[in-house]
C-alpha cells in the first residue's frame, strides 16, 4: 500500500485539506490484543521531519485520551480564538531583520551577491553511484488495488517511479559506531553522515574499479537546515520550515584501509561542517544586538544566520527558476551581470539528514495497555501504545535521500526515500547491506551486488 501511495496522483487536494489519514485493517495478535496500523499522508506545505514526529507523538497522546477528554479538546480546540493562538508563524515572519533604513537593506543585499560569487567553490563530488545507466522512460504503473482510495488515472501519476528502503545496525554495531563517536567527541548525526558516506565510498569503488585512486573525487553531502535555532525558536516543531545548506564534501577514502579509521576521519569533517550550521539566533527584535552596522558586518561571517538565510533565498529562487519549461521560466537572475554563484554548480553524490533520538517522541511504554486498571491505573476502554514507525517522501528527479535517526532501544536506522526511475533497485538493496554491515566489520562489502 505504501509503494502505491507514492506513485499515484496525488492523495490530498490542497483545496480541500492537506492531510489524510488512512486507516488500516486491524490485525490480532496471540495475546488478544490488536495491531493498529495508520498510514498518514501530509503535504510538504505543512509538514517536515521533524514537525511529523511531533504530530504522531500527539496523535499517540490523543488515541489515550477519554470519550469525555477527547470532547473536551474538540469543543475546546474549534474556538477561534485557540485556533489563533496555536497558529504557527510564517517562516519569513520570524527572519532576521536586515537593516531599518532602506539604503542599507539595498546595501545588504547587494554585497550578498558579491560574496556568493566570490565564495570558494564546493569540491566536486562523484556521481550516485547507485544510478542505472539509462533512465526509466516510463513510471512503473501499478494495478489499481486501492482504487477506492487512490487515483490511478496515468494521466494523473508523478512522472517517475518513487520508492523507500530502510536499513537498520544490529544493537552491536550500532553500539561499536556510538563509542567510536564518543572517542573523537562528535555527534551521532555526524556519525550517520559518515556511514552514509562510506557506504556510497565503497559502492563506487566496487562498481567502477578502473578509475584510479588519484582520480576519486569527494562524497558530497547534501543535507536540509532546522532553521528554527536561528530565530531563538525552541517551541516544539509543529508546521513546516526548512532551509538547505550548500553542501559539503568528503575525503574519498579506499575500502582496503580499516574500517575505524575511514570513519572517525570522516564523522570528524562532517562533524566539523554540521557544527558550523549549528549557530543560534536570539529570540526578539531584530534577532541582534548592538549598533546596526556592528549586526551588519557580523551578518558577513560565512556562517552567520541572516546571510545563511538570504544565501538559501536566492538559492530557492535560483533552483525553482532551473526547473521550470523554457516556457514557463521567469529568467531570474539575482547576481545580476555576475556569473552565477560557484555554490549552484555543486552536485550532491546524495542528500543525508538526522534527527537524533526519536525516544523523545516515540517510544514503546510510554503508553499502559492495562484496561481494567489491575496494574494501578485507572480503567478504560481503549489503549494504544507505539509499536513502530516508516516514513518516507516522494523523492525528486535523480534524488536519493538518506534519513537516519537513533531508536529508544538505542539502534541506528536509515530510511532513505529515492528515484526508482534513475536509482536502480538492486543497488539501492546494496547499499542497505553494506551500511548495515560496516560497523559489523565491513565484510558485507566484499559481497557483489545481485542486480
Amino acid at each position: 500500500m505504501h509503494r502505491h501511495a507514492f506513485n499515484v496522483g496525488r492523495i490530498v487536494d490542497p483545496e480541500k485539506c492537506l492531510s489524510k489519514i488512512h486507516v488500516l485493517p486491524l490485525v490480532e495478535g496471540p495475546d488478544g490484543r490488536f495491531e493498529l496500523r495508520f498510514m498518514i499522508v501530509m503535504a510538504h506545505q505543512i509538514s517536515d521531519g521533524l514537525s511529523s514526529y511531533n504530530w504522531f507523538s500527539d496523535f499517540l497522546r490523543m488515541l489515550n485520551l477519554s470519550e469525555k477528554e477527547l470532547e473536551t479538546e474538540i469543543n475546546t480546540g474549534r474556538q477561534e480564538d485557540v485556533i489563533r493562538s496555536k497558529l504557527p508563524p510564517a517562516q519569513e515572519d520570524v527572519y532576521h531583520r536586515v537593516a531599518t533604513i532602506k539604503a542599507r537593506q539595498r546595501w545588504f543585499w547587494a554585497i550578498t551577491h558579491v560574496l556568493r560569487h566570490l565564495r570558494k567553490p564546493t569540491l566536486q563530488s562523484f556521481p550516485n553511484p547507485l544510478k542505472r545507466e539509462h533512465r526509466l522512460q516510463y513510471p512503473t504503473t501499478f494495478p489499481p488495488t486501492f482504487s477506492k482510495i487512490f487515483n490511478y488515472d496515468p494521466a494523473s501519476a508523478p512522472p517517475l517511479t518513487a520508492n523507500i528502503i530502510t536499513a537498520a545496525l544490529s544493537p552491536a554495531a550500532s553500539a561499536r559506531m556510538m563509542s567510536l563517536c564518543r572517542s573523537i567527541h562528535v555527534s551521532i548525526g555526524a556519525g550517520c553522515f559518515a556511514l552514509a558516506g562510506l557506504a556510497m565510498m565503497a559502492l563506487y569503488e566496487e562498481r567502477f574499479p578502473h578509475v584510479p585512486a588519484a582520480q576519486r573525487l569527494p562524497f558530497g553531502a547534501g543535507f536540509p537546515l532546522n532553521p528554527r535555532a536561528f530565530f531563538g525558536w525552541n517551541t516544539p516543531a509543529d508546521s513546516c520550515m526548512l532551509a538547505f545548506s550548500d553542501g559539503f564534501a568528503m575525503p574519498f577514502l579506499p575500502s582496503e584501509l580499516p574500517v575505524e579509521a575511514r570513519f572517525r576521519l570522516v564523522a570528524a569533517r562532517a562533524n566539523r561542517e554540521l557544527k558550523m550550521y549549528q549557530k543560534r539566533g536570539k529570540r526578539g527584535g531584530d534577532g541582534a544586538s548592538g549598533r546596526e552596522g556592528k549586526r551588519e558586518r557580523g551578518a558577513w561571517e560565512p556562517h552567520d544566520p541572516r546571510r545563511l538565510l538570504a544565501n538559501a533565498y536566492l538559492n530557492a529562487i535560483e533552483r525553482s527558476d532551473s526547473k521550470l519549461p523554457e516556457g514557463l521560466a521567469w529568467g531570474v537572475t539575482p547576481h545580476g551581470d555576475l556569473a552565477p554563484p560557484s555554490s549552484s554548480s555543486f552536485r550532491a553524490t546524495c542528500g543525508v539528514s538526522s534527527i537524533g533520538r526519536t525516544a523523545q517522541w516515540l517510544a514503546a511504554g510510554t503508553y499502559s495497555l492495562d484496561l481494567d486498571g489491575s496494574e494501578g491505573g485507572r480503567e478504560k476502554d481503549f489503549a494504544a501504545d507505539f509499536l513502530d514507525l516508516r516514513q518516507g517522501v516522494r523523492a525528486r528527479e535523480e534524488e536519493f535521500l538518506v534519513g537516519s535517526n537513533t531508536d529508544a532501544e538505542g539502534r541506528v536506522r536509515f530510511g532513505v526515500s529515492y528515484d526508482e526511475s534513475a536509482i536502480s533497485g538492486g543497488w539501492a538493496g546494496r547499499w542497505r547491506d553494506v551500511v548495515e554491515g560496516l560497523m559489523e566489520g565491513g565484510g558485507r562489502v566484499s559481497e557483489r551486488a545481485r542486480i
